[in-house]
């Protein structure tokens, strides 16, 4: 994708004040992503990370708060709500999470909203960066070694009762990438997945984070040292290939395709032909290599398709018996062996916290997305078309703690920037 250099944003030299809130309890989640990752903290981090910045935005006078935060908070007391209909300690330890995972999200927007001294859109995209090449790195790494489980120091403290659980496992004992030989395929699929547990968090993870680091391109004048960012580039097909992902694929394609659409109504054809060109180009070397055969060849031996049409259609019925709070937890269902209230972050709001809980996520992303539409750079239009992908990729994937913290702090970038006139 072709960036012009007029586009290149140039924020106001960030100052730093003795009260200033610091950058790097914000900052330390994406940067510390490999150690985070390989210590088997990860579901704990952002958690961890957001009551350091709790405590520093207590200690701090003149706290605001922008609306998306409040509509958050709101949300956040729904769901305590709803958690009246759980039963059994696994459900309620799974709310838990959840709910402390959306909190920790609310403390991400509140800490970055109020740390302008400290904190603008350059270092959060990069940290994107960063985090991004993890991301690949690890995708890359599965080509050598597929089948590698991490052991971490946190699950060898865990009681084997508790790690025998197939979730909790691959959460404190991370393997680098799901290896599945559906029944009937000829060779087994190596699906990049670490440093999140399941193949479809890292195709979140690439989905939220290429975009971020298109707009950090456009942040920079041109140097030697970002050809490696354009070479990551390039490289991360190969790992995003052998996830087989379609909606990854189909993310993407909304993200890019929203931006090229955005150019060209304003007026910026050369730049939308350019992009367009190159990601066409991409779109051909992927049919040629047999990438896109071997992407919709799994599905003959997996349908994950009609599953999930079950599921959805289950999930939904189920919910008409208790719109307003919902379940409180994900439920198995009998009829097609998977859990209803999964498979989608948008069934498990509908599922777990009603129609009710669903709304106010929506007012949320949708509201906060509407309300930061109109961006006036380059950098702007990218860093939104994330939150844009996500609109529509909650329908069909999860949202763990780091991926609901992207789309979170990408919305408030976008938001401060209009607020306080920072550029974007």
């Amino acid at each position: 994708m072709a960036l012009s250099t007029s586009a290149v944003v140039r924020p106001a030299p960030v100052r730093r004040t003795t009260g200033a809130l610091p950058a790097w309890p914000l900052l330390a989640l994406f940067w510390g992503l490999p150690l985070i990752w390989a210590s088997g903290a990860l579901q704990f981090a952002p958690a961890l990370l957001a009551v350091v910045m709790l405590f520093l935005l207590v200690l701090r006078r003149g706290v605001t708060v922008p609306w998306p935060a409040w509509v958050l908070g709101v949300f956040l007391l729904w769901m305590a709500a709803s958690s009246v209909q759980i039963e059994g300690f696994g459900s309620w330890m799974g709310f838990a999470l959840r709910w402390v995972n959306i909190f920790a999200a609310l403390v991400y927007v509140v800490y970055y909203w109020n740390a302008r001294e400290t904190l603008d859109s350059r270092r959060f995209l990069r940290a994107a960066v960063v985090a991004w090449a993890t991301l690949v790195g690890f995708g890359l790494l599965t080509f050598v070694i597929p089948e590698a489980r991490l052991t971490t120091p946190i699950g060898l403290l865990l009681p084997e009762g508790i790690t025998s659980n197939a979730l909790v496992q691959n959460y404190f004992f991370p393997p680098l990438a799901e290896v599945q030989l559906p029944w009937g395929a000829p060779e087994p699929y190596n699906r990049p997945a670490a440093p999140f547990p399941y193949t479809n968090g890292w195709g979140s993870g690439f989905v939220l984070l290429t975009p971020l680091v298109l707009a950090y391109l456009t942040t920079v004048r041109f140097r030697a040292r970002h050809l490696l960012v354009v070479a990551g580039l390039l490289a991360s097909l190969a790992p995003a290939v052998a996830t087989t992902n379609r909606g990854m694929f189909l993310g993407i394609a909304v993200a890019l395709g929203y931006v090229m659409v955005r150019m060209v109504l304003r007026g910026r054809i050369g730049v939308a032909l350019a992009g367009t060109a190159a990601v066409a180009a991409v779109g051909a070397w992927l049919v040629a290599s047999g990438a896109v055969e071997r992407i919709l060849g799994r599905q003959e031996y997996s349908d994950s398709t009609g599953t999930r049409s079950d599921l959805y259609r289950d999930t939904f019925l189920a919910t008409l018996d208790s719109p307003l709070l919902g379940y409180g937890a994900p439920l198995y269902d009998e009829t097609v062996g998977i859990e209803m209230g999964t498979q989608g972050y948008v069934w498990t709001l509908m599922f777990c916290y009603g129609f009710v809980g669903l709304g106010l996520f929506v007012a949320y992303l949708h509201g906060t997305t509407l309300a930061t539409l109109r961006v006036r750079t380059t950098t702007g239009l990218l860093v939104h078309s994330a939150p844009v992908a996500a609109c529509l990729f909650f329908t069909y994937y999860g949202l763990d703690a780091v991926q609901f913290i992207l789309i979170s702090l990408s919305l408030a970038v976008l938001l401060r920037s209009r607020h306080h006139g920072e550029g974007l």
